[in-house]
């Protein structure tokens, strides 16, 4: 122990000391930094008082609210581990999920506690239950309550430190197939996975600093909310909370609170400037938005462009908490034209700091052509160990010291990755990938198409052949015409043309607001 460890701790201390001033913001509640260290002390001292020891864990179910930020510092602080929940689980998985993360106390909103209450036969191995309740309102229930804002009350208990190894949080993933798969880092792997995100996030044109207010639409359960929690308050800027996801009440507050900065994955950005007032509410606020969790349409971005908002891809996984990168510019974009680097900021990006990601295709680097597929690898100091209780897949991921992601990518000449598909996802067709998101990206330029997905149906001939899901109002014939525009200038091969086009009044979604194309292969079936 050097005496200064990387630990949540004092991560949250030196912002204090530095940015004590500060402003959290929720609903209708602002408070400083400072008033949030001295609460989240209280807090967790007063965890400690009910029971809660080290390495114990504790469930967060909450939409995304102070609550949950305090549970995102308090919890580790004491050597405890905070599991995010995901709420949009059905509730048989969720409780599978708390099972196997041996969770011992839930911290809830009263709203969710109907949840508990029904099901607190399968509970029998929860401790304690802190609720967030106003009026500390009665719940029939055999399993001790506290009340949050009890727990917020002075205290002067001394606590011992965690140890920068020790585990922090914990969630689970949200694969589309299979059982959800959980994974955990420690102290040490979401500070350092904090700093790099913060010397990659400070370059053109995102350039994140003091002077921003973030807003992020990532949900608290999701991976960190990207790091956001921790990056944010780090770097000593303003944070807006955005509780429930309210498209309307969420634009407000973004005008209200002057917000600059927020990441979102693409179906909360279309679902924003969707909204009838968002050229009103968003178009002085010179808002910057890192797209994630999904590919980064072409017309998604030129839609967001003319409301104002500057988007830029980046990516991760939940295995690697998460940012591996970010679509800033380089030493050999930073001059380009305007409209040169707008291109750019549609890859997936550049690897942030301390991370080492190669594409590979039979144990091969692929050449930086923009043209030749492989899968990405990684290694970075932040990624899971595996997968919690599962040591084959553990084994599968971590296969020969690499991290598979199973995303499938090129690089071009100036070093920036483009995923071009999951392997779970590509399309073959007579041997050869066909890949849909490149396919994607050029459908959604075509007016009226407002989301589309391109997934494989079975063919006796090829083996399998893409079909495009629309949603939108365009024609059947305009978008045969695009295509074959695309196939005139180049920009896709022939037999890449989706065989069918699909016109759907909604996409189905995934728990954190991707498209599920395992539904629509369903479909198809």
């Amino acid at each position: 122990m050097n005496g200064f460890d990387l630990t949540i701790n004092n991560l949250l201390e030196t912002a204090v000391m530095n940015n004590g001033d500060q402003k959290i913001v929720y609903m209708d509640r602002s408070l400083t930094y400072k008033e949030f260290y001295k609460n989240a002390m209280n807090l967790s001292k007063n965890l400690i008082k009910i029971g809660v020891n080290r390495k114990d864990v504790i469930a967060v179910i909450d939409y995304d609210s102070l609550m949950y930020m305090y549970g995102y510092y308090s919890i580790p602080m004491i050597g405890a581990v905070m599991h995010t929940v995901n709420i949009r689980y059905p509730p048989e998985i969720i409780f599978y999920t708390m099972q196997r993360a041996d969770d011992s106390y839930i911290m809830i909103d009263e709203v969710f506690m109907d949840l508990i209450v029904k099901n607190a036969a399968y509970l029998n191995f929860i401790k304690g239950i802190i609720v967030n309740s106003k009026d500390h309102k009665h719940f029939d229930i055999n399993i001790p309550v506290y009340y949050f804002d009890d727990l917020l009350k002075d205290s002067d208990l001394e606590f011992k430190e965690p140890d920068e190894n020790d585990t922090a949080t914990l969630f689970f993933t949200s694969g589309t197939t299979g059982l959800p798969k959980g994974v955990s880092f420690t102290h040490r792997q979401l500070v350092l996975h904090s700093i790099a995100s913060i010397g990659a996030l400070s370059n053109e044109p995102i350039k994140y600093n003091i002077n921003d207010v973030v807003m992020p639409l990532v949900p608290m359960f999701h991976v960190h909310a990207w790091g956001i929690p921790y990056t944010s308050i780090m770097n000593g800027i303003k944070y807006v909370l955005p509780g429930k996801y309210d498209i309307p009440r969420i634009l407000e507050t973004m005008n209200k609170e002057k917000v600059s900065m927020s990441a979102m994955v693409p179906t909360i950005l279309y679902m924003l400037i969707s909204d009838k007032n968002a050229k009103q509410l968003l178009q002085d606020l010179n808002l910057k938005v890192i797209i994630g969790g999904a590919a980064l349409s072409r017309g998604l971005a030129e839609r967001a462009r003319a409301y104002g908002i500057d988007v830029v891809s980046g990516y991760g996984m939940s295995e690697t908490a998460p940012i591996l990168t970010l679509a800033v510019y380089n030493r050999k974009v930073i001059n380009k034209s305007d409209e040169e680097k707008f291109e750019f900021r549609l890859k997936t990006g550049i690897p942030i700091p301390m991370v080492s990601l190669r594409v590979v295709n039979n144990n091969k680097d692929v050449e930086n052509n923009g043209k030749e597929i492989g899968e990405i690898i990684v290694r970075a100091p932040w990624l899971t160990n595996g997968y919690i209780k599962d040591k084959e897949k553990s084994e599968e991921l971590w296969k020969d010291g690499w991290l598979h992601t199973g995303d499938l990518a090129v690089i071009d000449e100036y070093g920036y990755i483009k995923i071009v598909d999951r392997e779970k996802d590509a399309i073959k067709s007579g041997g050869e990938f066909i890949p849909s998101l490149i396919l994607e990206d050029l459908i959604s330029t075509i007016q009226g198409v407002n989301e589309v997905a391109v997934v494989a149906k079975a063919d006796d001939k090829w083996g399998e052949r893409p079909v495009a899901f629309i949603n939108g109002n365009a024609s059947l014939d305009e978008i045969k015409i695009k295509m074959s525009e695309f196939v005139d200038t180049g920009r896709i091969a022939k037999f890449w043309v989706p065989d069918d086009f699909i016109f759907v009044n909604e996409m189905p979604k995934t728990s954190t607001g991707k498209i599920d194309k395992k539904v629509l292969r369903d479909k198809l079936r």
